[in-house]
């Protein structure tokens, strides 16, 4: 008897005695809209391994892949023949329930054995990340290519097209959600999808590596557009049924048009040097230094990248504006007239034709004046911030007399923005080989900027800087957000 034939015999007879005890169980057979199923949740696996047929067949892929399993005590990272032979069951049933037939001996449990014999035969496996986002979606309304980013929008119709793809990506994806599916509705929609073909022992370390390369590709998509994209959930897994991972969904608390404001990113698919330059002026400023855990600068674009979720507004503010006072005030004395410095240095920096310095001064004086009443105890009644919401320059004057929640949306919105283009601009003037302001040292900014002529050229250096590399809009004033419920900016 060959290698192949014992070892499809063993399997075939523990889905035949697995099929029995769950069918005892009443388990099975299971419905199609519940077929992804998972041990310990829809079924005991103490019902399973007491059969003589899973002890059998465990031993024989312990003899057969004794590299892959043989004393797990001394690996790291540990794999285990049981959690082979549970995902072949669980593919079993998921492929039997689709097709209407739970025979044991049937093609559609062959093809499971199949796949679980071309898994165990490569140390190799293709592992997906998929993220599901709002307000993002492309120029062509096609599939397009970002570096190793594929971008799938939504399109207009029924909401299946997501998760189909998400299906087609990672086969046991429905495990996961447990058909509970996610129907999110803050259009446009669009799946980030990332992938890597890998033989790491730890697939887990794997995922969160590509989850954090779509987190870095959101980042530059807002630092450059100023788009309210946010994640509403994350899908990653195996690309075969049968795995050495269970699949995983990450939820990200997002409920329906709950931003009120939106700002669409639309990718045409020519962005994949912007986006490399500047994720390399990112790396290149998130280098630490021996002994230090973290900078001013890492800790703001941190709550800048945060302040795209479905929080309070007010934390957001208060987040922002330590974002806007670490990347333009960083470790700098605090003491020292904080508030001016940070609204002059802010006007300097960013002012632009259609964002006069005066505007970015004042905004940020009153935003920035919010942020320390919140902080520091102090009560703040709603006709209080009507008033604050009246001075700043981007709030429509309609939205601060009647629409208090809009108001506050744009005063989100617009600190947003500031703080977006500060790091723009402290990202182009620390930028090696020659920079103006670098992150370490000390350099007299206050006094470099008071000087009319190098106020102007560190203007001009970090636009022209952003020019070269084809995101010279990336520097100014971003277009006005629309209403959530308008079909505006779809």
């Amino acid at each position: 008897m060959s290698d192949q034939t014992d070892l499809r015999s063993a399997c075939q007879a523990f889905v035949a005695s697995a099929f029995a005890a769950l069918a005892e169980e009443h388990v099975l057979p299971a419905p199609r809209y519940h077929a992804h199923m998972a041990v310990g949740r829809d079924y005991f696996g103490d019902t399973i391994m007491p059969l003589a047929e899973f002890t059998a067949l465990e031993a024989l892929l312990d003899q057969r892949y004794a590299k892959r399993f043989a004393e797990p005590h001394k690996r790291r990272h540990p794999e285990f023949a049981k959690t082979y032979i549970f995902s072949l069951l669980e593919a079993c049933i998921a492929r039997c329930a689709h097709a209407g037939d739970f025979t044991p001996s049937g093609p559609t449990v062959e093809g499971a054995i199949d796949e679980l014999l071309a898994v165990l035969g490569t140390r190799t496996y293709d592992l997906v990340c998929a993220r599901h986002v709002s307000h993002l979606t492309t120029a062509s309304g096609t599939e397009i290519q970002i570096g190793d980013v594929t971008i799938m929008p939504e399109p207009y119709g029924p909401h299946a097209a997501i998760t189909d793809r998400i299906r087609r990506e990672i086969p046991g994806a429905p495990r996961a959600w447990n058909r509970d599916l996610l129907r999110p509705y803050d259009p446009p929609h669009a799946l980030l999808i990332v992938r890597e073909t890998t033989d790491a022992a730890d697939p887990y370390a794997v995922q969160s590596r590509l989850s954090s390369r779509l987190e870095r590709f959101l980042l530059i998509a807002r630092l450059l557009t100023a788009g309210t994209v946010q994640s509403v959930y994350e899908a990653s897994g195996v690309a075969t049924l049968i795995s050495c991972m269970d699949p995983q969904i990450h939820k990200a608390h997002k409920g329906m048009l709950d931003t009120l404001v939106r700002r669409t990113v639309r990718l045409t698919g020519d962005e994949a040097p912007v986006f490399t330059a500047v994720s390399d002026m990112i790396h290149a400023a998130d280098v630490k230094r021996d002994g230090i855990v973290a900078t001013s600068f890492d800790v703001a674009l941190s709550k800048y990248n945060h302040s795209h979720t479905t929080d309070s507004p007010y934390e957001h503010l208060v987040d922002l504006a330590t974002a806007l006072e670490g990347v333009l005030i960083g470790a700098e004395n605090e003491g020292e007239g904080l508030t001016l410095r940070l609204c002059t240095r802010a006007a300097a920096l960013l002012t632009s034709d259609d964002d006069p310095a005066i505007a970015v001064f004042s905004d940020v004086k009153e935003l920035y004046g919010l942020r320390s009443k919140l902080v520091h105890g102090g009560q703040i009644t709603e006709r209080d911030l009507r008033r604050v919401f009246t001075r700043v320059s981007t709030v429509p004057a309609d939205d601060a007399e009647h629409r208090f929640g809009m108001a506050l949306a744009h005063a989100v919105d617009r600190m947003r923005d500031l703080v977006r283009r500060a790091i723009l601009a402290r990202l182009c003037l620390a930028e090696q080989p020659n920079p103006v302001w670098p992150f370490s040292g000390r350099t007299p900014v206050d006094a470099i900027l008071a000087d009319d002529r190098q106020r102007d050229t560190w203007r001009r250096r970090w636009h022209a800087r952003l020019a070269s590399v084809g995101a010279d809009y990336a520097g100014g004033k971003p277009r006005a957000a629309v209403d959530i419920i308008s079909q505006e900016d779809w």
